[in-house]
């Protein structure tokens, strides 16, 4: 599985403490002036393009699984594609802001490094100017939780509403985590300007996903209403050639053709009322057997 979502353009300082994380990872002992550092946002706890959200204990596993892992250039697999690597991540959680579920917004950031050197030049001068921004992580993970059903196998899809309920998929059980990628168009909206504004995107896109239910109610109210039409034509104007009804009901707005069903509705159950099977008789009835008379 693969998510996006950013770098934050903030450069670390490179403390004593911050060296001895690094040269864990370096087989050479490393100094600060022969690295680069910078902290990306991998993940949080928000809904992305794709309707799904990472759940709290989620972020927690990748947290650990991400340090010590690479980040490369498009989720390529070629070992020259390797640009840095993670060397602490920290799991955030911001009180100030709240995600568009009203949750508190957390995030998990990270902490990378890559070696100063001709190769990694253009690399280093596209990060400082924020040319290399948006990232997306590859992770595994053992279920998507349905926010509809609580089931991890549904019929529901998400971004669609179903009631009152807005269907997405929440990631459980990660088992691993592979890399990081800088990628060219991230999955999550606004990622690599602010997180302000993929909040916001979230909620355009349940707005989105809101009006077109209502849209597709009406498409149903109106083709409705249609069939009802073209049966009163039939019923009430008969020698009335049906292309030509069919005509003037697509003329009709939704309003209009809810007026002229109703108006057939009445016309056809004056000329075809119902009777009853029981209905009684004003005729009395006698014994007097006059009706087997010749």
């Amino acid at each position: 599985m693969v998510k996006n979502y950013e770098v934050t353009g903030e450069q670390s300082g490179i403390s004593a403490e911050d060296m001895e994380l690094i040269n864990k990872h370096s087989l050479k002992k490393l100094t600060p002036d022969e690295i680069f550092t910078f902290s990306v946002i991998l993940c949080d706890n928000e809904i992305d393009r794709d309707f799904e959200k990472f759940s709290d204990e989620s972020l927690r596993e990748l947290e650990t699984l991400f340090v010590g892992k690479t980040g490369i250039l498009n989720h390529s697999n070629r070992s020259e594609d390797q640009s840095c690597r993670t060397y602490k991540t920290e799991l955030i959680t911001d009180k100030d802001k709240k995600t568009s579920l009203g949750e508190p917004y957390k995030y998990l950031k990270a902490w990378c490094y890559t070696v100063r050197s001709s190769k990694n030049a253009d690399f280093i001068k596209d990060i400082e100017s924020g040319i290399k921004k948006e990232v997306s992580v590859s992770c595994n993970f053992s279920e998507k939780v349905c926010s509809i059903c609580g089931e991890g196998i549904c019929s529901h899809r998400a971004g669609q509403y179903y009631g009152d309920g807005f269907c997405y998929k929440t990631i459980r059980g990660v088992t691993d985590a592979y890399e990081w990628s800088f990628v060219a168009v991230p999955a999550q909206r606004g990622a690599g300007v602010t997180k302000s504004a993929s909040k916001n995107a979230v909620k355009e896109q349940i707005e989105k996903a809101k009006e077109e239910k209502e849209l597709s109610f009406a498409a149903l109210f109106r083709n409705e209403m249609k069939e009802r039409a073209k049966k009163g034509f039939s019923l009430v104007l008969p020698e009335l050639e049906s292309r030509v009804a069919e005509e003037i009901i697509n003329l009709l707005t939704a309003e209009n053709l809810s007026a002229l069903t109703n108006a057939f509705d009445r016309k056809t159950k004056k000329m075809f009322p119902v009777i009853s099977q029981f209905a009684g008789t004003d005729k009395k009835q006698n014994d007097t057997n006059s009706q087997f008379k010749f």
